[in-house]
């Protein structure tokens, strides 16, 4: 990896650009992610599995979650599944931190579109982490008509692992619809074991209620 910005060995800016909390089972890979944080104006938080982060998160703010899939004990997975159905936690932007490359139905599962492949350029890290917490939105009150059963009458999703109802997804005809490829979910995607909600309405964390097995 090739270091950005960095600074002199033990200074800390006065001011931080935001908490970051590493969600990293791996040593080595959980102090150099911190050590490049830190040079580059971030405060850093460190867990080593996901029972640890809960935590971390249940008693202190974030601006930010690094967040490793495979892990002992609670693994990001089970993280990421508890994190969703917590309103307070839910908002807090989430990078995936994995080896193995996502298919289509895992990044809709985590439902975030920070994802960093390992091995990654120092830069890639910082990257990844400022456009996250440049991105951090609150969750807006709906104003969608719901359909029978109190369900969202109409869902889409985008190719950035996004999904919304028709409320908070972008306009049809906006650059923003065109650019991530926004598309209408169709009523029975195939994925049976996956419910989807959208994630910007309150009281509703999905977009799933279990994980995609194959």
């Amino acid at each position: 990896m090739t270091s950005t910005s960095p600074t002199e060995p033990g200074h800390q800016p006065a001011v931080t650009r935001g908490r970051i909390l590493i969600v990293e089972d791996a040593e080595p890979t959980r102090r150099r992610m911190t050590a490049t944080l830190r040079a580059n104006g971030y405060e850093v938080v460190e867990a080593t599995d996901g029972l640890k982060a809960l935590k971390a998160v249940s008693s202190q703010r974030f601006d930010a979650i690094l967040l490793d899939l495979v892990m002992p004990h609670v693994d990001g997975w089970q993280f990421r599944e508890t994190q969703l159905r917590h309103p307070e936690l839910a908002g807090i932007p989430t990078v995936i931190v994995t080896v193995q490359p996502l298919r289509e139905p895992e990044r809709y599962a985590l439902r975030t579109p920070n994802i960093i492949r390992k091995p990654f350029e120092d830069d890639e890290l910082v990257a990844v982490v400022n456009r996250a917490c440049a991105t951090q939105r609150p969750v807006a009150t709906p104003r969608h008509t719901p359909s029978e059963g109190g369900q969202v009458s109409r869902l889409f999703w985008s190719r950035r692992g996004e999904i919304a109802c028709a409320t908070h997804a972008p306009a049809a005809d906006s650059e923003r619809w065109k650019d991530e490829q926004w598309t209408p979910i169709p009523p029975n995607p195939g994925y049976q074991q996956i419910v989807y909600q959208c994630q910007y309405c309150p009281g509703h964390h999905g977009p799933i209620q279990r994980r995609w097995r194959h």
